[in-house]
């Protein structure tokens, strides 16, 4: 980095995530620190990675993690990044463009940033978005220390997915039932979110509307150990659905 960017977070470089690709030809690393989108080629027969190019995000946005989509079907070659931010509490949407012959890089052009929280509201100066997911064309965001539904009660954020284009528009709040949701998954026929709160360490499955994307009701929570510190890296880190 040349120099520090607009948050106290970003004195050095910070990537969050390592993405594979679908073709398995190129690696994605959002770097919270750089406000960048690194992209790297992989040599198929050495697996040497090469710096080829990187996606610029708006300053002090943070990206942390990032879903590939496609408006035509074919998810070998999808043409869509979603990307959350977590210091901006937001989520971009990018283009994706493959070189047309062999060698050359991927290229990401963001198109534009939406709020983890309703039009008209924000998060507080201790919020941070967590992870995201896509089901069908849904798209979803976890905030964490929100409190949009109470004490200790933070939020996951739906989106629509227009699916000839990409583009997202807002849809919704729903409880995550859960404090500093870190971590959520959902279930392969799409009926179910099983979220896990790092800090109340618990997994919260809440019931989901597959044709609406609307995340309902809390089905069943079941504490893990002991909770964690607000603001601590303690409590539950993580929860996976074993299908």
């Amino acid at each position: 980095m040349s120099q520090k960017g607009p948050n106290s977070r970003q004195d050095v470089p910070h990537p969050h995530e390592i993405l594979l690709d679908p073709t398995g030809k190129f690696i994605l690393v959002p770097d919270l620190g750089a406000d960048l989108i690194r992209i790297f080629s992989i040599d198929a027969t050495s697996g040497q990675l090469t710096a080829c190019g990187q996606g610029k995000a708006d300053a002090g946005d943070g990206p942390r993690h990032g879903k590939f989509f496609s408006t035509s079907g074919n998810t070998s070659q999808p043409n869509v990044l979603y990307t959350l931010n977590e210091l901006g509490n937001s989520v971009s949407y990018w283009t994706v463009k493959y070189p047309s012959g062999s060698g050359g890089c991927m290229t990401l052009s963001k198109l534009s940033t939406l709020s983890t929280y309703a039009p008209g509201t924000k998060g507080g100066p201790t919020t941070k978005a967590a992870e995201l997911r896509v089901a069908g064309n849904f798209l979803y965001a976890a905030n964490r220390a929100d409190q949009t539904f109470g004490s200790q009660q933070d939020s996951i954020a739906t989106y629509k997915i227009d699916p000839s284009t990409g583009a997202i528009s807002w849809l919704e709040a729903a409880n995550a039932h859960a404090y500093y949701p870190r971590t959520f998954q959902i279930n392969k026929a799409g009926t179910y979110v099983a979220v896990g709160g790092q800090t109340s360490s618990n997994v919260a499955i809440l019931n989901r509307d597959p044709s609406t994307g609307k995340i309902g009701s809390l089905v069943a929570s079941i504490q893990v150990a002991t909770a964690g510190r607000a603001g601590e890296e303690d409590g539950l880190s993580a929860v996976i659905w074993v299908e």
